[in-house]
């Protein structure tokens, strides 16, 4: 039997009054779920222990649903056309991204790559059994280097790695994304390793994979099992102090090669496009076997798991592959003229596992977002 788990998607985040909401539903390892309609009160998402407040409301979603059985398209990854010789030539590289793994335990979820799994050359940002891994190879050798803190699944981290051939110094970054400023700077983890190699070879960036040349060039078969926001690469190494942070300065790196965000090209209605644009030139990233796109990024304030700010930047790499057009597993809540503007989530529950999918009620007169009182 495989483990329980229920992920929701609603397909937008701002509604008002007389307005239909839909929220997509994939449920495994259970027979039926409840959905239920709150009204977020208030919240604290400070640790160590997140408060969460929610006022039920009744409404016509407050029922039990039967799981129905879809077909399922497995390892959703992107993909970046045109890119095995972006990296041929530099003399060094510099990978990050924010991540929220899922199921960190597993082997080889490639974040940012450009690693080919049938040669081990190229460098690569992986999870590797709950451990952030820098690979970098030539085909004769090879760097592994590895922090030994293990990630949590649900928890937001920025990681980044570098590479410098000249010197065969590679250096790796952790830090939560969840902690104070202070906590932050403590809790940040950076290691640094040595071994010396020829060049890069020519292999294509993916995001959530690696690659693997078979008669042409295809995804490996581990994805990355989890949530990323804003991935990058750059054609330069960074010093293994100055990777902290190294997020927020990314768009200013003067040899920044691609950077992607995942809230662009969002459509209003239910179905995305599947073209990821890279803002600062041309190496595109393309969807493949639908990863879930619109899903709250690392400065929701989670508190239980639920994001309470609507900046849907990130993308989720769910095995699995809702079509909206007929996917069966849908919730559509009528929202009530006399619904209160405000904060509420549909909170989705099968045994002991449960989910919430915020959105906000907005005054029938205008569209504003509206958060809980935060205390």
């Amino acid at each position: 039997m495989s483990s329980l788990e229920i992920h929701g998607q609603a397909d937008r985040f701002n509604v008002r009054p007389l307005e239909d909401i839909c929220f997509t539903v994939v449920c495994r390892g259970t027979s039926s779920f409840q959905t239920q309609l709150l009204r977020i009160e208030k919240y604290r998402s400070e640790a160590p222990t997140p408060f969460l407040e929610a006022m039920p409301v009744t409404s016509t979603i407050d029922v039990v649903t039967e799981r129905r059985v879809h077909a399922t398209c497995l390892r959703p990854f992107l993909e970046v056309p045109g890119s095995e010789d972006a990296l041929i030539g530099v003399h060094g590289v510099t990978l990050g991204a924010l991540i929220r793994p899922d199921e960190p335990g597993a082997s080889w979820q490639g974040v940012v790559t450009a690693w080919d799994a049938s040669s081990n050359s190229g460098i690569g940002l992986f999870l590797q059994k709950r451990k952030l891994t820098l690979l970098v190879g030539d085909g004769h050798a090879r760097l592994e280097l590895s922090l030994p803190e293990e990630l949590r699944p649900g928890l937001w981290y920025e990681v980044a790695a570098s590479y410098d051939l000249a010197s065969g110094i590679g250096g790796i970054f952790l830090k939560s994304c969840t902690a104070s400023a202070r906590a932050e700077r403590r809790g940040s983890q950076t290691s640094t390793g040595h071994r010396r190699l020829e060049q890069l070879p020519a292999v294509p960036m993916m995001i959530g994979t690696s690659a693997k040349y078979v008669s042409e060039w295809m995804a490996a078969e581990e994805s990355f099992k989890g949530t990323i926001e804003s991935p990058y690469v750059i054609a330069k190494s960074t010093p293994a102090t100055d990777l902290w942070g190294l997020h927020a300065r990314r768009l200013q790196a003067p040899d920044l090669v691609a950077a992607w965000d995942f809230s662009e090209g969002l459509s209003e209605g239910e179905i995305h496009i599947d073209q990821v644009p890279d803002v600062v030139g041309s190496f595109h990233a393309h969807c493949v076997n639908a990863p879930m796109r619109a899903v709250p990024g690392h400065r929701s304030c989670i508190a239980g798991g639920l994001g309470t700010t609507p900046e849907n930047g990130a993308i989720h790499l769910l095995d699995r592959r809702p079509d909206p057009e007929r996917w069966k597993s849908r919730i559509v809540l009528p929202v009530p003229q006399t619904l209160r503007a405000g904060f509420y989530a549909v909170r989705l529950k099968a045994s002991n596992v449960e989910e919430f999918v915020p959105f906000v009620v907005s005054p029938a007169t205008e569209l504003q977002q509206t958060q809980p009182e935060s205390h």
